[in-house]
């Protein structure tokens, strides 16, 4: 080579950066345009997502792609005697010719939860196969889930489990209903019924629904069991025994017409922080406030109504500023990578959302102190310390310890089913085994006690376990503070911690319905048992669902949506190539999947035609194209981007129809001499068709049984393996010959105009005039709320750091634009921001002349949404619109674009730069002034930040032709 590299240079950016400088003008690494050993020995160790990673926004970029898909292609071919021997790691690339699937049994075995009463279901974690336990918030039982709560937490968390499963990963997949607490007190007394008949009838109705949403549990449990109350008070012990637990006295507020201390969430009054009249008595739902009882203004019972008193109490605390350093370090491993080198490896620590990473932050930036983990009620956890054997767990402590119990439950009544040879029905624990339940070697301890004594330090071992956890926004300092300190403070130092403490967290921002809450009492918005009624199937629910899953920010689900999404996306996509393909090859080749002789003809055999993928040259075009999409399906699917993942299936599917159209198999047909063309032509869509229906399996699993019915094909050939991804090279030698081919049916059905209006109309909210007067009352205090905290001065901003995290990017919708009336060179917009950001401003733009705003009416474009308002020439101005400027040319002005199927209010972020935005920017500070010198954009057009990509959760942030031009 004429620059010298080692094999680390592929793993690292300043080795990634010597190899492109090492790249002239199309050469290879020896400076020639003819590869050699060298280029392939250094190929085959980089990770392309790592290189993505690292690379960003460098100018060596897109020399050292180049060569990458250069000796990609070169690998694709055949080897010349210089590269045997070569080591190519099974990682990258892959080996160049896949055989042929024989039959039934070159397919591996996907084992489905309960699916098997041998020792294979349910597993336990292998020391050969990597190991995901996989976690749903525990839904709360007082109630019914709308699609909300189904998207937030356990469909996400489904479509992971059967990713993982398909890529042959040993998973273990648990949720259940969070059962104890004052929630089901409220309910029970609501309902005149008794807390276990409240949890017996809601985790019924939960059973059901997730049951018809395809929603694949290994364990569907609760917490009411005996189990809970075991495991629950087992780590109670540990975390008091290591002195992390005291006990303290505290006002409460007491009911005399209860004759009892009242709950937090018993107790109502008016937010001390926004001025909200119905907060709880622990968060308060207007401004998202974290508060106690005693903070309240004008308390009162939420049962009776009446002012409680204040008495006082003694209760236990969990000290978290015991565990506040390990704490710490395990949130920078594992949340942020520090003390990695690499974006890989960092990727290998864990994955935490960028709203997860932001909320965490701020709770640690403000210092822990000692949380109250008891309460005085009587349905819960009991406390088994003598003076506290009264009162019981408080939710928090209590709840997340359900995983573990549940996961104790399964694994019951997996001894259960081998004592009895056949499934049985278990109680709750109440006649448990000791040992065999609860001692040193039980079962799910292999799960939940893996260890995890790296985490703290310097995370350079692999944990035996992978614990991958899902949940909505609100869920996150109970899952990345409260649990992983109670686990913490278990042990002494972090490597005698013997628990399971989380890896990756994966968390959603909130769905409205039509603009607004979904609200049961006021029958607005589906619910899990109205989306069965609709009779639209549950494939089609979760597709539409996942298609707009809010990952980072808040997503609206609209009937429109839904529609546009199976008519023209299922229906007009998908489902057309898998039909018009299959159709095909059952009409025109007697039901079956096109044989060597209708391929290659009559000698096919004796000329060994099928021995070189490469000799059909149909294969190999239409490989080329969906091949790069499985890959970067899979990489998608790894960091739990469904969205993503949803798009690269329809690219795949739409890749197909433009292969069938452009090569008019029909006409090939028509001919003796190119019948063999048609032939190749069929085959390759079949196994297309097959690819299609394995990366359709985690979203829609209904869906995909079907197509591999269709294809006579195993109800389990769906693994998304590495010979699924080799074969997309070549798809027609995913599916065997001679494979018979039912006559196909239609696997979407259109909803019709009719249809959507009648749903919207059913779901709209025909409330009573009891109703539409509580929502209106609810409304106008929140309302109150809002005007008196606008009354007040802007907070001080909590990020001091100088980075485009203190900016308040979001997406505005261009409503309306007129010239200035006093000043010739500005426009007047109204730009809707969201309901979030309060819905339509109005915003004064110095951009007459340079762009033509009155055209652009009803498109998309970036605000800066916490600009202090001013008065622009007698004009309020209360936001302001991002554009891009020749540096070189002032008169050279192109708006910042959102990515294509962007909405208003949508968040505009950068990686890396997660700090809490200014809720309003200080023109003295000049922050604005400060940050805007690091913006720019890249050769391909994306508007960055100090080299990173702005985006919104669909992509990234461009303009249309302005090259290195600077942005404000």
């Amino acid at each position: 080579m004429a620059t010298r590299l080692t094999i680390g240079d592929a793993r690292s950016e300043e080795g990634l950066l010597k190899i492109a400088r090492a790249l002239k003008d199309g050469t290879y690494l020896n400076g020639t345009r003819e590869p050699s050993r060298d280029d392939v020995v250094v190929y085959s160790h980089v990770c392309l997502a790592e290189a993505r990673d690292l690379l960003k926004g460098k100018d060596e970029a897109d020399n050292f792609f180049g060569w990458y898909r250069s000796v990609e292609s070169l690998l694709g071919g055949k080897f010349d005697g210089e590269f045997e021997g070569v080591t190519i790691l099974p990682r990258e690339p892959l080996p160049p010719a896949p055989r042929r699937v024989a039959g039934a049994g070159d397919f591996a075995r996907i084992v489905e939860p309960g699916t098997d009463e041998g020792e294979a279901w349910p597993p336990l974690p292998s020391e050969t196969t990597r190991n995901v336990l996989i976690t749903s918030a525990l839904p709360y039982v007082n109630n019914e889930p709308h699609l909300g709560n189904i998207i937030g937490c356990v469909l996400s968390a489904d479509v992971y489990a059967r990713f993982c499963r398909a890529r042959g990963y040993n998973t273990l997949f648990v949720c259940g209903t969070d059962e104890y607490g004052t929630a089901t007190e409220t309910k029970a007394f609501q309902e005149k019924m008794t807390c276990q008949e409240i949890c017996d009838k809601y985790h019924a109705l939960h059973s059901k629904i997730y049951k018809w949403f395809g929603i694949l549990f290994d364990e569907f449990g609760r917490t009411s069991t005996n189990r809970q109350t075991r495991v629950a008070q087992e780590i109670f012990n540990q975390v008091h025994s290591n002195g992390k637990i005291h006990e303290e006295s505290m006002e409460q507020l007491y009911s005399e017409a209860l004759g009892r201390f009242l709950a937090d969430r018993l107790v109502e009054g008016t937010c001390p922080k926004c001025g909200y009249e119905d907060a709880r008595g622990d968060q308060c739902d207007n401004c998202g406030s974290l508060l106690s009882t005693t903070e309240l203004i004008k308390p009162r019972c939420k049962l009776t109504g009446t002012e409680p008193k204040m008495e006082t109490t003694n209760h236990l605390f969990l000290n978290l500023t015991e565990v506040e350093q390990r704490l710490q370090d395990w949130i920078d491993w594992r949340g942020k990578g520090k003390g990695e080198e690499s974006e890989s490896q960092k990727k290998k620590s864990g994955m935490w959302s960028a709203n997860c990473q932001r909320v965490t932050d701020t709770w640690m930036k403000e210092g822990l102190r000692p949380r109250c983990i008891t309460r005085d009620l009587k349905w819960g956890t009991p406390v088994p310390l003598e003076g506290f054997t009264n009162k019981v767990f408080y939710v928090w402590f209590d709840a997340p310890i359900g995983y573990i119990s549940i996961t104790a439950s399964l694994f019951a009544k997996r001894m259960q089913n081998q004592k009895h040879g056949a499934p049985t029905t278990i109680g709750e624990g109440e006649n448990d085994d000791e040992e065999s339940c609860y001692g040193e070697n039980a079962a799910w301890r292999q799960w939940w006690q893996a260890g995890d004594s790296e985490q703290a330090t310097n995370g350079s071992k692999k944990p035996k376990v992978e614990l991958i956890q899902f949940m909505g926004k609100d869920n996150i300092p109970f899952h990345t503070i409260m649990f992983p300190s109670t686990l913490i403070g278990t042990s002494k130092t972090p490597e005698e911690n013997p628990w399971t403490l989380m890896k990756s967290i994966s968390v959603t921002e909130y769905l409205t319905y039509e603009g607004d809450k979904f609200s049961k009492s006021r029958s607005r918005g589906v619910f899990g048992s109205d989306a069965e009624a609709t009779g639209i199937p549950a494939d089609v629910w979760r597709y539409s669902l996942l298609s707009s899953r809010p990952e980072a920010s808040d997503a609206d689900f609209k009937w429109q949506d839904l529609a546009n999404r199976c008519n023209g996306e299922l229906l007009a996509n998908l489902g057309n190539f898998v039909n018009r393909t299959l159709s095909f090859a059952h009409a025109r080749f007697n039901g079956h999947f096109p044989s060597l002789e209708d391929m290659w003809g009559p000698d096919a055999a004796e000329q060994k035609k099928d021995s070189d993928p490469a000799e059909n040259k149909y294969d190999d075009e239409l490989g080329e194209a969906v091949q790069p999409l499985v890959k970067k399906y899979i990489e998608a699917m790894e960091k739990m981007q469904m969205r993503e993942a949803i798009r690269l299936i329809l690219a795949c599917s739409k890749a197909g129809n433009q292969f069938f159209q452009e090569k008019e198999p029909w006409v090939l047909m028509k001919d003796e001499s190119t019948r063999c063309l048609c032939a190749r032509v069929i085959a390759s869509c079949v196994g297309l068709v097959r690819i299609v229906a394995c990366l359709m399996q985690p979203f829609m699993p209904t869906t995909t049984a079907r197509i591999l019915k269709q294809m006579k094909l195993p109800q389990t050939s769906y693994a998304i393996d590495a010979q699924l991804l080799l074969g997309a090279r070549y798809p027609s030698r995913l599916v065997p010959l001679n494979t018979h081919i039912d006559k196909p049916e239609v696997l979407f059905e259109a909803i019709s105009e009719d249809k959507m209006k009648e749903m919207k109309e059913k779901f709209a909210g025909a409330e009573s005039k009891d109703g539409d007067a509580a929502a209106k009352k609810k409304a106008d205090k929140k309302k109150k709320a809002a005007e008196k905290k606008a009354a007040g001065k802007p907070k001080p901003p909590t990020n001091t750091n100088i980075d485009v995290s203190r900016l308040d990017l979001v997406v505005g919708r261009l409503a309306k634009v007129w010239r200035h009336p006093n000043a010739d060179s500005l426009y007047v917009e109204e730009i809707d921001l969201g309901e979030a950001k309060g819905g339509v401003r109005q915003v004064v733009s110095g951009l007459v002349g340079k762009i033509p705003l009155e055209e652009k009416v009803g498109s998309h474009v970036v605000v800066v949404a916490n600009m202090k308002p001013s008065k622009m020439r007698g004009e309020s101005s209360q936001a302001m619109v991002l554009a891009a400027f020749d540096k070189n040319d002032a008169s050279k002005v192109e708006l910042v674009m959102p990515p294509e199927g962007s909405k208003a209010g949508d968040k505009v972020f950068a990686n890396g730069f997660d700090g809490e935005a200014d809720e309003q920017l200080n023109p003295k500070k000049k922050v604005f002034d400060q940050v805007q010198p690091n913006f720019s954009t890249s050769d391909a057009c994306v508007v960055t930040y100090s080299g990173v990509a702005l985006q919104t959760s669909s992509g990234n942030c461009t303009v249309q032709t302005l090259k290195g031009a600077g942005v404000k």
